[in-house]
């Protein structure tokens, strides 16, 4: 029985090399140090997610109905798989810009007042 391969030590949590591979056909075994992309390093939430992603094709909407969270949750999810793949700089500026357009939004809507649109700004 073949089982996914762990993304962390089960003992310290350090990072897993590969060292071996072996054909299931003709039982050749490969000795080395092979690396683990940052795909395989990514646990079994992560990794499940990252399907449904794809399988959207990255819509949050149909993400939201397949995994029955809210807007934010997946959202919140996506952040962290881009954070644990290494890309989270890549995204900071873009991240802050969307965060001030959604604050404009909610004052030009009236949902919120100028005094706590200019302090959300500050925030960010």
């Amino acid at each position: 029985m073949a089982y996914p391969i762990p993304a962390k030590c089960p003992t310290c949590e350090g990072k897993l090399n590969v060292t071996e591979l072996r054909c299931n056909n003709c039982q050749t075994k490969i000795s080395g140090d092979f690396y683990l992309d940052e795909l395989f390093q990514l646990n079994y939430e992560q990794q499940q997610f990252l399907k449904i992603f794809i399988k959207t094709r990255g819509n949050i909407k149909n993400m939201e109905k397949e995994l029955e969270m809210s807007y934010p949750t997946v959202r919140n999810k996506l952040n962290e798989l881009i954070k644990s793949l290494g890309y989270e700089d890549d995204f900071a500026e873009e991240e802050q810009q969307e965060k001030r357009r959604e604050i404009l939004d909610l004052l030009e809507a009236g949902e919120i007042e100028a005094v706590e649109a200019a302090q959300r700004l500050k925030e960010i």
